[in-house]
């Protein structure tokens, strides 16, 4: 089971099949997920069985979930496969969410500091570009050390 979150709000729960010598197993006749987690020793689901599906002709299978609120906490992802000859595999793992508001943050934090920035003698401002280079994320006003508008000798950045 492999684990993507493209978006805070998403959560793509996706299974890789293999046949016991490690090969691609390419069919199946059914590829199912579903979530869950226990709550004063009673299991709690919060996604029932639902139908994976082939990404093209490969060997993953993959549902993309969008939780309406999933609260920080210890869930299981259970998996389901059965290929033509109708040999089953159930399998277990572990997700672990986080606080998807701190989630979002901390990605926000992380364009900021890899991607591109400039300062703008003509307006004595200071621009965070997003992962393009061309859109802005967050402008600051530059101001020297009087709280005069400064694009040399700065001082103190105020946000926009």
């Amino acid at each position: 089971m492999l684990l993507e979150r493209p978006d805070p709000a998403q959560i793509v729960l996706q299974i890789s099949a293999c046949n016991n010598d490690g090969t691609p197993k390419t069919e199946l006749e059914l590829a199912e997920v579903r979530v869950y987690h226990i709550a004063n020793n009673i299991e709690v689901v919060d996604l029932s069985w639902v139908a994976a599906t082939q990404v093209a002709s490969s060997n993953v299978w993959r549902y993309v979930w969008e939780p309406t609120a999933l609260p920080t906490g210890q869930y299981s992802i259970q998996f389901h496969l059965r290929d033509p000859s109708n040999a089953d595999f159930v399998g277990l793992e572990d997700l672990v969410v986080q606080d998807l508001a701190v989630q979002a943050d901390i990605e926000f934090l992380k364009k900021v500091a890899r991607g591109r920035w400039k300062i703008d003698t003509v307006f004595n401002t200071m621009v965070f570009y997003d992962d393009d280079g061309l859109t802005p994320l967050m402008t600051f006003r530059l101001k020297d050390a009087n709280g005069v508008p400064a694009a040399i000798n700065v001082f103190e950045r105020v946000p926009e």
